[in-house]
């Protein structure tokens, strides 16, 4: 059974600042909604998941762990309109507004409660990254830190807030969003502005009011963006095509509890299957589409679908392959025509998602290179660290090796110290697809 905690390689991302009481805000949000509301009625039992899920763009490249799953939090914060990982801090926050709206509805239109609670939850994490006093105010550094987490988060109370509509339809509602979020910006640079002083000279008793006025600000605007997602969310795209499918795999050693991906190429539809495979869209154009899906410890599936009026359904079969890598041939560009899939570019290198290994087990990396290619592939490994929080663990790496078209395997046996290992593929200029043509990790049986 693999250990798996939540934490982040120091060398991964430069050190990042998290709204300490993301829950509480959430959970302040939820209690005002009610149990009529119509994104309750929509998610489900999945509406209470939003406590976590507003922490997922904290996770960049990281499995992200349910009770009954692991997966890529990535798959839930990039695609065709965000393709790359913007910062939590104004002015780049504001980047994120317009297209995790659009695809939060969409999710609620086409896809389950699950994947939609997942879908909202990316987007309450830069809502209410936006909503704390140095994250409105561009404040970065050890004074950041205090700023924001100086509060008492049993107080984070909004009893008679009644949620507001911020539109009554998709455009006038995005409008109304954006006019809601320059409001936070102003009142949480205010408070920022207010409290630097005592923040400077430790004076905390006098800071933490000030920004408990931001998070009951910022819970009452989540509450209002909920409900607004939830009222026209259910009202519109209704009368599309059905599509629902399997996705038919073996269980890669290791990784058994990571759900496939499903994609519609040249769309920005996509979803995650659970755990049998199983997955579906709703309000689907009719139409032909290609279909692909993925999964960490197995290998692709492509098919040409035709979607007609109605219900349609479909089987996806990976084929045998056992790869621990997902997309580890670069060629899934669904997000990005020139750029493959489950790779991230960052500080002069393509990196691969993080990959949980089980311990003991013994693994083979094998970098196939293309002729004459002028590159690195460069494995990193670090520990487990219980409760570690990726915002603010700095984990040192344990181990590294560098492999070339003259060294292009390595063998090693994951431990405590080597449980978590991340691959990067490192050529000044260049694709990864320019420089291998496939990377491959096995666990040897």
């Amino acid at each position: 059974m693999i250990r798996f905690y939540s934490f982040i390689f120091l060398f991964l991302v430069a050190r990042a600042y998290g709204w300490g009481p993301h829950a509480e805000i959430t959970q302040a949000a939820l209690d005002a909604l009610g149990t009529n509301d119509a994104l309750i009625r929509r998610l489900g039992e999945q509406a209470q998941r939003l406590t976590n899920y507003a922490w997922m763009a904290d996770y960049r490249r990281l499995p992200f762990e349910e009770p009954d799953e692991l997966f890529y939090a990535d798959d839930y914060l990039l695609f065709p309109e965000a393709t790359t990982h913007w910062d939590h801090i104004c002015p780049e926050v504001k980047l994120t507004y317009r297209p995790y709206f659009r695809r939060a509805l969409q999710a609620l239109r086409t896809e389950t409660p699950r994947n939609a609670a997942r879908w909202i939850g990316s987007l309450l994490h830069f809502v209410q990254d936006t909503g704390s006093p140095p994250h409105a105010a561009e404040i970065r550094g050890t004074l950041h830190t205090k700023m924001e987490t100086w509060v008492d988060a049993k107080l984070i109370r909004i009893t008679g807030h009644q949620p507001r509509l911020l539109g009554t339809n998709d455009e006038h509602a995005l409008e109304g969003f954006l006019r809601r979020m320059d409001e936070i910006i102003e009142f949480s640079k205010e408070r920022a502005k207010k409290v630097r002083l005592n923040v400077e000279i430790g004076h905390r008793k006098a800071v933490e009011p000030v920004v408990l006025e931001s998070a009951l600000e910022t819970s009452r605007l989540t509450a209002d963006l909920l409900h607004t997602l939830g009222e026209i969310g259910s009202k519109q795209g209704a009368g599309g095509s059905e599509l629902h499918g399997v996705v038919q795999s073996r269980d890669p050693v290791g990784l058994e509890r990571f759900p496939a991906k499903v994609v519609l190429e040249g769309t920005s539809f996509s979803t995650l299957a659970d755990l049998s495979g199983r997955f579906e869209f709703r309000n689907l154009p009719a139409g032909a589409y290609e279909a692909i899906a993925l999964r960490a410890g197995n290998g692709l599936a492509r098919r040409r679908l035709e979607v007609r009026p109605g219900t349609n359904t479909c089987s996806l079969t990976l084929d045998s392959a056992s790869n621990l890598l997902r997309n580890a041939d670069f060629t899934v560009r669904w997000k990005q025509q020139d750029a493959p899939d489950c790779w991230d570019f960052w500080q002069g290198a393509w990196n691969g998602e993080i990959i949980p290994l089980k311990i003991d087990q013994k693994y083979r990396l094998a970098a196939k290179f293309k002729p004459g290619a002028d590159g690195e592939v460069l494995l990193r490994w670090t520990r487990y660290l219980p409760h570690a929080v990726p915002r603010t663990a700095t984990v040192p790496i344990f181990q590294s090796k560098k492999l070339t078209s003259a060294e292009s395997t390595h063998e090693f046996t994951a431990s405590e110290n080597f449980g978590l290992l991340q691959i990067s593929i490192k050529s000044s200029g260049k694709k990864p697809q320019d420089v291998c043509e496939t990377v491959e990790l096995m666990a040897i049986r």
